[in-house]
């Protein structure tokens, strides 16, 4: 249902401000949205002591291949010294194994324990409670098509492109 204004005319769609043009581009805000979905999602996970980036390195090591910290660095895009800080707050928390790698004497595999996996379970439940949120004024087949497109957007850039040795 169109907006009207006092005089009954309906209201024009227009940027927040009609000198503020960067709101009309699709860069931008997909941009924003990621930003406020991340800020929602950091709020969410301080009730279960957790940040982001801790979570986002959890998720990424329940996945597929074994990760090292390099591999973990490029995937989340992280400095290199923020994911040793996490993993070394991982591995006190017992969430974490460092393992050499056999095909690598220098480099290190992650390895989620089970406590990590619980730790990851509780998170997910809550990252999925905030995107339910974020994404609510979106229908369900708007939010899986929104997905796809950002899939092709991203194909051949992430997540292969990045964890190859």
């Amino acid at each position: 249902m169109a907006r009207t204004t006092h005089a009954g005319r309906p209201e024009a769609r227009q940027s927040p401000r009609a000198d503020f043009l960067i709101a009309e581009r699709p860069g931008y805000l997909l941009h924003k949205a990621g930003l406020v979905l991340v800020e929602d999602a950091e709020k969410a996970l301080a009730g279960v002591g957790m940040r982001i980036r801790y979570f986002f390195v959890l998720a990424a090591l329940a996945g597929g291949p074994e990760l090292s910290q390099q591999d973990l660095s490029r995937l989340l895009n992280l400095d290199p010294t923020t994911v040793v800080t996490v993993i070394d707050e991982m591995e006190r928390n017992e969430h974490v194994e460092r393992r050499r790698n056999p095909a690598d004497r220098r480099r290190y595999n992650l390895i989620l324990t089970d406590s990590g996996r619980e730790a990851l379970a509780t998170a997910d439940r809550v990252a999925s409670e905030v995107e339910t949120e974020f994404f609510g004024a979106l229908e369900d087949g708007e939010r899986e098509a929104l997905r796809g497109m950002l899939g092709r957007l991203l194909e051949g850039r992430w997540p292969a492109s990045v964890c190859t040795d």
